[in-house]
């Protein structure tokens, strides 16, 4: 429908339109000397002449017009249904299911007489359609609800039905989650609220990494309901090796229990162990009597020296601190007499070493040979000298050598580390320490934890800092007087992670493996079962660029010792390798190419892993689908009520057409009505002339 036109000129144009028509209609019919038709068919072929040639001028002044298009806008009804595997686990059953899923396909086909309605599936995905399944491995419903949010916020939605057991274990509380939901919910409530018969593991709690030869604890929770004076036995086995097991009497119809094994860490590399509970006869679900958990076993601690020379109270402080930490082995050592091989640790912390009675030559020649990091720690004992040729990231130029007093002050533009903005806080509440008076350069590369604080003004001065030189690592500490950061720590916070966070983040960093090879595979390391396991390769030339133009071939190994071949894809600049879905266990990978006339190598391990998140609980939650139902002005039904619902949707005022206009602006040119109608006034023109035998 045509409501307005437009055109690009003034309005006072249409008269030069009219004009030129009038001037070209006349001179053909009127003023022309060899028209010999009669005056009643001139007449009529100028009015015609006229009208087409005005038409094709006003034309010419590019005229669009604007149209209104009609839309009509059905109410949509939202069917969803959770696809989750907790529907089935318990005492519902698809053949259960099965009439009730009838009847609410004969629903939906009901309601799409009237209404557009949209079907959805929902769990740990969310999949347009109506053909359920219950194959799902988790129940997440504030995913759907943000769903809806962001694709349904402008449409005309009537109402919500939503089928499902309640239970969550993924995601956030879902009334809280369909809070800006602004139509009805009526919910159908699957699943079984009463308390069945059932006996499984709630947790398992053990280190994911532990050392060889250490003795770990797994802690295994467990309960069992109206299984009052049954027994049963709970073991731990490794490669269906019995490891340990106990026997277990039930007391009471709600019973939980803890059990500890204590397993000793024998083998290093990534173990797979399995926690059983013997079946009871009774029982309504079995999945969950029996779960795999993975455990890394390395080799050996980080080893940590600190070396010094001469006792200070700064010594015990940051071997406490550093204790805490039970990745590391902390041992301290004095300079004189001290023969230990330094190779055997991982980092050294040189406490004010060198010093003015020693500069550790011996010391220094080993780190620098063997390229070892080290965290400097600067004191009144220092040899600022020797210290500025052996730390190549600051140079600290001081005449007299003197002290003076400065606080922390973080700095923001840190990047080395993530550090905890309360715990910035903390360290900057600190006693000053102690640092040498100077001039200090800072060279390029050099990453500042935090700035010197000098009676309440912040310098451009190091207090902690960090420099790589090409891969080595080193650190320094301006200063002493650690051990009193670690007493305020206690009286000010009754803890001490603030100074304990600042030294264990900065040794580990320290520590932290410097990859310098030329090839390698990168996993996640742990993936879960129901997710593709990919990995990713990475090749560098001579240059040190990346290069993905020669074959990467992978060697793939199971518990079993089968053996799988794949190649990876080139990508981008590296490759990529999609697995697929594997098989729960441990996988070991040898990944091979040749650049050139070099070939490389590169082999790893990692974990899938089953997380049975829907046999956990199988208690239906229906009051959480009537809290949602009656939060949005619905009800909450069951399977055997579908015909009271159908009534209670066809009876909603809501659920009417919306009526929207659409502005369009199109050409007048682009109009096929308008080029057919200049078509016939000049085909009937022709026509005339040609039947009255003019020219």
């Amino acid at each position: 429908m045509i409501t307005e036109i437009f055109i690009s000129y003034s309005w006072w144009t249409i008269l030069l339109v009219i004009i030129t028509g009038l001037l070209y209609a006349s001179l053909l019919y009127l003023k022309n000397p060899q028209n010999k038709l009669n005056s009643l068919v001139s007449v009529v072929l100028f009015i015609f002449r006229f009208l087409t040639v005005s038409f094709l001028a006003f034309l010419l002044l590019a005229p669009y017009v604007k149209t209104k298009k009609k839309h009509i806008e059905k109410p949509i009804i939202i069917m969803a249904h959770d696809n989750s595997s907790s529907v089935i686990i318990g005492n519902d059953s698809v053949n259960h299911l099965s009439s009730f899923h009838e009847s609410i396909n004969k629903l939906g086909a009901e309601l799409a007489e009237h209404y557009d309605v949209d079907s959805y599936l929902f769990g740990s995905k969310i999949v347009e359609g109506n053909d359920v399944n219950y194959e799902d491995e988790l129940s997440n419903y504030s995913d759907f609800f943000s769903h809806l949010n962001q694709n349904y916020s402008s449409l005309n939605v009537g109402a919500m039905v939503l089928i499902g057991d309640g239970i969550v274990n993924n995601g956030i509380d879902p009334v809280y989650a369909a809070t800006d939901i602004n139509y009805p919910i009526y919910t159908i409530a699957l699943g079984d609220t009463i308390q069945s018969r059932e006996l499984k593991i709630d947790d398992i709690r053990h280190n994911s990494i532990v050392y060889s030869g250490d003795i770990f604890p797994v802690e295994i929770s467990i309960s069992a309901n109206m299984f009052d004076g049954s027994k049963t036995k709970i073991s731990l086995f490794e490669n269906r090796n019995l490891i340990q097991d106990e026997q277990i009497v039930i007391t009471g119809n709600n019973y939980r229990k803890t059990v500890t094994f204590n397993v000793p860490a024998s083998n290093s590399g990534k173990r797979r162990f399995k926690v059983v509970i013997d079946n009871i006869e009774g029982e309504s679900v079995l999945e969950n009597n029996s779960r795999n958990i993975f455990i890394d076993v390395v080799d050996s601690r980080k080893k940590i020296l600190i070396l010094a020379g001469a006792p200070h109270p700064d010594i015990g402080a940051i071997k406490q601190s550093l204790s805490l930490n039970p990745n590391l082995e902390v041992e301290t050592e004095y300079i004189s007499g001290f023969n230990k091989e330094l190779t055997n640790y991982d980092l050294i912390v040189l406490y004010q070493l060198p010093s003015k009675n020693n500069s550790a030559p011996k010391v220094l020649k080993v780190i620098v040979q063997n390229e070892m990091p080290v965290l400097f720690v600067l004191g009144n004992q220092s040899r600022l000298s020797v210290f500025n040729n052996y730390f190549e990231g600051m140079n600290i130029i001081s005449a007299s050598e003197s002290m003076t007093s400065a606080q922390f002050e973080a700095n923001k533009q840190f990047t080395l580390f993530s550090f905890n903005h309360e715990l910035e806080n903390q360290l900057a509440s600190f006693p000053p320490l102690s640092v040498p008076l100077g001039n200090y350069q800072i060279a390029n590369g050099s990453e500042v934890l935090g700035w010197q604080r000098v009676m309440g003004l912040v310098t451009n001065f190091p207090l902690i800092a960090f420099y790589d030189n090409i891969g080595i690592r080193n650190a320094v500490i301006v200063g002493e007087g650690i051990w009193q950061w670690r007493i305020q720590n206690n009286v000010q916070y009754n803890s001490s992670d603030g100074v304990d966070a600042v030294l264990n983040k900065s040794v580990m960093y320290l520590m932290a493996d410097i990859d310098k090879r030329k090839f390698k595979v990168i996993s996640k390391g742990d993936y879960e079962n129901r997710n593709d396991v990919t990995l990713i390769a990475e090749l560098y030339n001579q240059s040190l660029e990346l290069d993905n133009s020669a074959e990467v071939m992978l060697y793939l190994s199971n518990e079993n010792k089968e053996q799988f071949n794949y190649v990876f894809s080139p990508f981008d600049n590296y490759y990529t390798l999609n697995l697929n879905k594997l098989p729960v266990g441990i996988y070991s990978y040898k990944a091979t190419t040749k650049l050139g006339n070099n070939t490389y190598s590169d082999a790893g391990e990692f974990i899938v892993q089953h997380i049975d998140n829907e046999s956990l609980n199988l208690n239906a939650d229906h009051r959480m689908l009537n809290r949602l139902a009656v939060n949005h002005g619905g009800n909450m039904y069951f399977p055997n009520q579908v015909d009271e619902l159908r009534l209670k949707i066809f009876e909603l005022d809501n659920l009417k057409s919306k009526i929207h206009y659409q502005d369009k602006f199109i050409g007048l040119n682009s109009l096929v009505y308008i080029l057919i109608t200049l078509l016939a006034l000049l085909s009937i023109e022709w026509f005339l002339r040609k039947y009255f035998g003019n020219y």
